[in-house]
C-alpha cells in the first residue's frame, strides 16, 4: 500500500485528468465557492474511485482512517467525496472505532453536502451494526454550539425507514425547534419527510402538536398534501 499522501495525491492527478474546469465552476458556484472543484459528475467521480480502489487498493484499520483524514485536508471537493465513495459499501468490514473519525470529519470543511453522507450514510450505517453508540454520539451532537453536528444529529437516520427511532428523531427535532440556522431547520424537515414514508400519521401528529419552524413543517408534511 502506497503512503496515505503519495495514495492522495495519485487520485487526486486522475482526477484532475478527469477534470472539467467548466463544470468545476458551475460547481464551486452551486456550493457558494465554499470548495474548488476538479469538475467531475458524481457518476463519473464514483467511477474513477472504484477503478482506482481496484487498481491500487484501499488501506485498512489505522491507514484508513489517515487516508480519510488526508482526503479532508485537501482542498479539492472531489477528495472529500471519495471518503464517501469508498466507504459506503464497506462498512461491514469497519469496526466501531471508525465513528469517531466520521464525527471528526463532521467538523472539517464543514458543508451540507459532506454532513449528508458523513452523518446518514457513514456514521448512520455504522449505528445499525453498534447500536449502543448511537445515544453517546448523537446526544453529544444535538447539544453541540456547531449547528453542523445538530444536524447530524437530526438525519442519522435518514436510510433507516422502520429502524427509525422516532422518540430520538422527534427529541432531537424538538431540542433545536428554536434554531434559527437554515441547515437545521430543512435537515429537520427532511428528517420528518423521510420518517412520514414509513409512518405518517406519527408525523403529521407529531407536526400538529408541536411549534416548528415554518421550513421544517413544510419539509416534514410535503408528501402527505393532497
Amino acid at each position: 500500500m502506497k503512503e496515505v499522501n503519495q495514495y492522495v495525491q495519485e487520485l487526486g492527478k486522475i482526477y484532475l485528468h478527469h477534470g472539467n474546469p467548466t463544470e468545476a465552476e458551475g460547481m464551486s458556484r452551486y456550493m457558494k465557492e465554499q470548495f474548488p472543484y476538479y469538475g467531475i459528475k458524481t457518476p463519473q467521480r464514483r467511477a474513477l474511485a472504484a477503478a482506482f480502489i481496484a487498481e491500487h487498493g484501499l488501506p485498512e484499520g489505522e491507514t484508513l482512517k489517515a487516508l480519510c483524514r488526508a482526503c479532508f485536508e485537501s482542498e479539492y471537493r472531489e477528495l472529500h467525496y471519495f471518503v464517501g465513495d469508498a466507504l459506503s459499501k464497506r462498512l461491514k468490514t469497519l469496526d466501531v472505532s471508525f465513528l469517531e473519525v466520521f464525527e471528526e470529519l463532521i467538523g472539517v470543511n464543514s458543508w451540507w453536502d459532506s454532513v449528508d453522507f458523513l452523518a446518514p450514510k457513514l456514521a448512520g450505517g455504522l449505528f445499525l451494526r453498534f447500536p449502543e453508540q448511537i445515544a453517546p454520539y448523537t446526544d453529544r451532537w444535538i447539544e453541540s454550539d456547531n449547528f453542523w453536528y445538530q444536524r447530524a444529529a437530526i438525519i442519522f437516520q435518514l436510510g433507516y425507514k422502520q429502524k427509525t427511532d422516532a422518540q430520538r428523531l422527534f427529541k432531537n427535532v424538538l431540542r433545536r425547534a428554536d434554531s434559527k440556522e437554515f441547515f437545521v431547520q430543512k435537515g429537520a424537515g427532511w428528517a420528518l419527510r423521510e420518517y412520514s414514508k414509513v409512518n405518517p400519521a406519527a408525523v403529521m401528529t407529531f407536526v400538529q402538536g408541536h411549534k416548528l419552524p415554518a421550513l421544517t413543517t413544510r419539509e416534514a408534511i410535503r408528501l402527505m398534501k393532497t
